[in-house]
């Protein structure tokens, strides 16, 4: 009997952590969705997994290096989701756990040149430049020192141009 509640307490003991990261990605994934839908409307265009990836992240010069938050984009993906309308592009990740891809907190992109203040999850539109194939969107975060650049990889000549388009419109 002894052996038998040994087992079911190291069971449950290291099934804590499979729960945990279980219901954070689904908690995750549903607040990605509702994002998603508060920020999408009908002059909204959807691109569907383009292939990026980020030049000057570090994750060791952010700002406030012991504010944890679990939602906070760390631009560590190279598969993405983007929204794009006149206001903004907004970028979901997407990361494969068990074979599925899953939606990363989105960041929003925004084209607004003026002072405008950024709310978390949104970062402020610096440049955007056309290199060979790709294009480089240079931007700040209020939660890092440095400018990073979001590099869009082959991402065809119609995104390119509803992008370059959107941010000389601002």
């Amino acid at each position: 009997m002894n052996q038998v509640i040994q087992i079911i307490l190291s069971v449950s003991v290291l099934s804590i952590p499979i729960v945990f990261f279980w219901i954070y990605m689904t908690t995750l994934e549903k607040r990605t969705k509702k994002i998603i839908q508060a920020h999408s409307d009908n002059s909204s265009e959807i691109y569907t997994d383009l292939k990026v990836w980020f030049k000057n992240f570090d994750v060791f010069k952010k700002k406030n290096k012991f504010d944890l938050d679990p939602y906070q984009t760390l631009y560590s993906f190279n598969n993405c989701d983007l929204i794009l309308n006149d206001r903004n592009i907004v970028v979901i990740g997407k990361t494969k756990i068990l074979g599925k891809n899953k939606p990363l907190t989105p960041t929003f992109f925004e084209f607004e040149k003026n002072g405008i203040t950024l709310k978390p999850g949104h970062v402020k539109i610096e440049k955007i430049q056309e290199v060979s194939n790709v294009l480089e969107i240079e931007f700040t975060d209020r939660n890092y020192l440095e400018k990073m650049t979001l590099v869009l990889k082959r991402p065809g000549n119609e995104l390119k141009e509803k992008i370059k388009t959107c941010y000389n419109k601002s």
